[in-house]
């Protein structure tokens, strides 16, 4: 078993850590170390591959990875099932690890090596390791949601937000309240990922922070734990179901006003929805100098648009959101009955000669 490396400072070491990295390519020409888009890549060079890639059934899903726990150990322990084309560790902004990574070898049966001997693996003293089929994963996972928050509201604005939704699970405790949210294709579940990780904040309100991440693989009898499951429609509106102890849905009906309007105050719903759209934008690339403006505003106005049309499918009526009041007509200015605004500063004083 490989030495593990651990680093106890808040921060990593950048220059220890590289120069342990590139033993890995130094060692090794046929393999080449990339970093991209928050993952960094340790892939078979072009002159030691020939033929097509490994199939997507030759991939594993590694989780429950030490924050800690780098390639220069992960790389030489996954070796071990066989021959690597692929080693993917996901990256975050401070330069530790997200926790996963994914591992492609050459054929399906070192993949299935791959499970059965790193499953449960003990990598550190009670701290085991993850390994399965890596799937293209659909769920978007969102904890530390208010608990306060009804179910059919979660729905209706996971369903305004992002696209191609097809079922949300709601899982509540006593002082707590987390949702998987499934997308019929991989693609939806990064473009929601990405919008919801900008409004987060903006969405729930409350002062409120939930964490918006991938979903890891759930086995069914942890999935049970999400008793309550909503879709929603333009016709039938919010539809939600509660799974038993034995797995039988049975449906439920959704809080009172939950077809017709939005259970939020009128201020606070025209607060948040600007701040959702003001977030969405500053995460947009900036367009040139030369067409900024025109741009910038019909950008506004087809997100208004979009807003209204959005609120209006799914019952947010558009009266309900607060606007500010209308300004009192501006009268024609007559400089000689208007008085002067520092007239009193210069009409003498009456005892002044």
């Amino acid at each position: 078993m490989p030495s593990v490396k651990h680093y106890s400072s808040s921060e990593v070491n950048q220059y220890e850590l590289s120069s342990r990295l590139l033993s890995l390519t130094e060692n090794n020409t046929s393999y080449t170390l990339t970093q991209i888009n928050g993952q960094r890549i340790y892939r078979k060079a072009p002159h030691a591959w020939s033929g097509p890639e490994p199939s997507r059934n030759c991939e594993v899903f590694i989780g429950r990875i030490p924050h800690d726990c780098f390639e220069d150990t992960l790389v030489p322990l996954f070796r071990q099932a066989g021959e690597l084309f692929e080693f993917r560790l996901m990256i975050n902004f401070s330069g530790w690890n997200r926790g996963y990574a994914f591992a492609m070898y050459t054929t399906e049966a070192e993949a299935g090596n791959a499970i059965r001997m790193f499953n449960n693996y003990m990598i550190r003293p009670s701290w085991q390791l993850g390994v399965c089929p890596s799937i293209n994963n659909c769920r978007i996972f969102i904890s530390r949601i208010p608990p306060t928050t009804p179910t059919a509201e979660i729905i209706r604005l996971l369903y305004a937000l992002t696209d191609e939704v097809q079922e949300v699970r709601v899982r509540r405790g006593a002082a707590s309240c987390a949702a998987i949210v499934e997308y019929r294709s991989h693609r939806g579940a990064a473009m929601a990922r990405k919008a919801l990780v900008a409004a987060a904040a903006a969405a729930w309100g409350c002062g409120a922070r939930p964490a918006v991440d991938w979903s890891l693989p759930q086995s069914p009898q942890l999935l049970r734990q999400y008793r309550e499951i909503g879709r929603w429609s333009p016709e039938r509106g919010v539809e939600l179901s509660r799974v038993d102890d034995e797995g039988a849905a049975t449906s439920v009906a959704a809080s009172p006003g939950s077809g017709g309007s939005y259970s939020l105050e009128r201020w606070s719903a025209a607060r948040r929805l600007r701040m959702i759209r003001e977030a969405q934008r500053a995460a947009q690339p900036q367009t040139p100098p030369s067409h900024s403006a025109s741009l910038d505003w019909s950008s506004q106005l087809h997100s208004m648009e979009s807003l209204v049309s959005s609120m209006s499918t799914l019952g947010m009526s558009e009266a309900r959101v607060w606007s500010p009041p209308a300004a009192p007509p501006q009268r024609d200015f007559n400089p000689w009955t208007t008085r002067y605004p520092l007239g009193e500063f210069m009409t003498p004083a009456r005892g002044h000669q």
